[in-house]
């Protein structure tokens, strides 16, 4: 057994990753961080690379911070109906979600430009599963803006802050992956189970895409295979 450095918790020596928290493991002495063996070949397979993944031009984080803050609004304005009565919270919350998602779409712009084309983040894919670990910066960026929501008194926004912060550390082990799709023009590949929020997404370098595909269609179970887009 092996200590996580990030949560404390004692993992498996042979994880590639971190089942509590989804921190990637240290690889073994004398591995190559940026990646091991090749699939099929009987040594620990993984692969492990950093990548900057795109803001403001990815569909899914632009999908996330638009239906993300509207959810919650729509939620939380439900909640609120219920309890006191009046008709008008539910458009009060949703408008106040709408709000939110505008102020992330510019947020997410000017981050974009800021930071050269996106955030840097780690990802891996192994016989446990895929997992990515996002970068300080995307930690940091996260922390300042719920606190940012918070002190503004948004609940759609401290809410949606939270849910960032929370997959920071994202893991999905492969018999919980139900469905698996390609985009070969991104070299992004989109893993989904029944009950995740957003589903872990691999954003593979134009090196390393190939090898990645490999390791899918060797770990992927036959129910995610069959379910496989591209």
């Amino acid at each position: 057994m092996i200590v996580c450095e990030a949560c404390g918790m004692a993992v498996p020596d042979t994880s590639t990753f971190c089942t509590s928290c989804g921190a990637m493991l240290p690889a073994p002495a004398g591995s190559d961080h940026a990646g091991a063996a090749e699939p099929g070949s009987g040594d620990r397979e993984f692969l492990i690379w950093e990548r900057k993944i795109p803001l403001i031009t990815n569909p899914y984080l632009v999908a996330q911070c638009i239906g993300i803050p509207l959810l919650l609004g729509i939620i939380l304005g439900s909640v609120f109906r219920l309890i006191t009565g009046a008709d008008d919270m539910l458009l009060m919350f949703v408008v106040v979600g709408a709000f939110m998602a505008l102020v992330f779409l510019f947020v997410t712009a000017i981050l974009h430009i800021v930071t050269g084309g996106g955030l840097l983040t780690t990802f891996c894919i192994g016989p446990d599963g895929v997992s990515h670990r996002a970068g300080r910066m995307t930690a940091g960026i996260d922390r300042a803006a719920t606190a940012g929501a918070a002190l503004m008194g948004s609940m759609g926004g401290t809410g949606a802050g939270l849910i960032a912060i929370s997959q920071e550390y994202n893991t999905l082990e492969w018999n919980d992956v139900r469905f698996i799709s390609v985009y070969p023009s991104l070299r992004s590949i989109v893993f989904r189970s029944p009950w995740l929020i957003s589903p872990v997404v691999l954003y593979c370098t134009e090196e390393n895409y190939p090898r990645v595909l490999a390791f899918v269609r060797q770990y992927a179970p036959a129910a995610a295979a069959r379910n496989m887009r591209i």
